[in-house]
């Protein structure tokens, strides 16, 4: 996982020619007035899930992977905390099987670090990368969130 400011995110545009795409998007897009719900921006390739809502205690909440794509997760608009764990730790427990077509699954994990995420920060999740997003920081505190799903590109190309 990569966590960084909004600014910096031309840096990792190395890591997946999909993220030029993205960057390209929010260059010409406000993505707080964005709908919520999914956005295309190049069909399967790039789209973006909006969301607004109150972070959760933790029991609320529960750790994913994906194989398909990579999150761009942007916190737009107020704080949270991401869990964060790699994928090849010990104690970890499928509790829902992956999901072809929602490209999910679902984990129960005891020991993880949380990343703190703040306006204008984002976070770069990789398949490896187990994640926990919508933690609750402070009471209170709405978060207004963008993620990109950067369809990961086949190693062939």
């Amino acid at each position: 996982m990569i966590v960084d400011n909004l600014s910096n995110l031309y840096k990792y545009t190395y890591l997946n020619s999909n993220i030029n795409q993205a960057i390209d998007f929010m260059k010409t897009h406000d993505l707080l007035s964005l709908p919520q719900g999914k956005t295309l921006v190049d069909g399967n390739e790039v789209f973006i899930l909006r969301e607004t809502y109150q972070p959760r205690v933790e029991s609320e909440c529960f750790f994913e992977g994906h194989l398909k794509y990579l999150d761009i997760q942007i916190v737009l608009k107020g704080s949270e905390y991401i869990g964060y764990v790699n994928k090849k730790n010990e104690h970890i427990t499928i509790t829902h099987p992956y999901d072809v077509e929602k490209d999910i699954e679902k984990y129960q994990i005891m020991d993880y670090t949380k990343v703190h995420l703040y306006d204008e920060m984002f976070a770069i999740v990789f398949p490896d990368d187990l994640h926990m997003p919508k933690l609750r920081k402070d009471d209170s505190i709405t978060v207004e969130k963008a993620v990109f799903k950067i369809k990961l590109r086949d190693n062939k190309e």
